[in-house]
């Protein structure tokens, strides 16, 4: 995967990480929706500094269209937008909430979250193993939520990798 398009969640653990760098170190483009960035901008006005700063991350702002409108109906506007996106341009979607990632799944779209990124880097040389794990730990003491299944399973690749 050279680009990827990106919904919220990840991006705020990243930036809590003071790590949105990362993503650049994985992929040459993230493409994220307005909307994401509207989202990521209520909760961080720095934000759009970070981003510019990462050199890798692209904001789109999408056309209105019946399958934005039909996502719009059961998801928030950053996961819609993203969702929407990713099919429209036919890439992966980086993406963690549950529900959203359903959709996306149901839409068979290729979906990793925040713990297959950091797997990810570690299958690039990007990470270490241990900093891996210390990232997704310090994400979660953030507020990140990942449930104890997928905790122990990331855990377990990572200390295998």
């Amino acid at each position: 995967m050279k680009v990827i398009v990106s919904d919220t969640t990840s991006l705020i653990a990243l930036e809590g990480l003071q790590s949105i760098d990362l993503l650049c170190a994985v992929f040459e483009s993230i493409l994220i929706p307005q909307a994401v960035l509207n989202e990521l901008s209520a909760g961080s006005p720095d934000i759009i500094k970070k981003i510019n700063a990462a050199g890798c991350i692209e904001i789109i702002r999408l056309e209105p269209s019946e399958q934005l409108t039909s996502l719009q109906l059961v998801l928030d506007p950053g996961e819609a937008e993203a969702i929407t996106l990713a099919l429209e341009r036919q890439l992966p979607i980086l993406i963690d909430e549950r529900k959203g990632r359903a959709i996306a799944l149901q839409k068979h779209l290729i979906v990793t979250g925040f713990a297959g990124l950091l797997l990810l880097a570690i299958k690039r040389k990007v990470l270490q193993p241990v900093v891996a794990q210390s990232m997704l730990d310090q994400a979660i003491t953030n507020g990140f939520r990942i449930s104890d299944k997928l905790y122990r399973q990331v855990s377990t690749a990572i200390s295998a990798a």
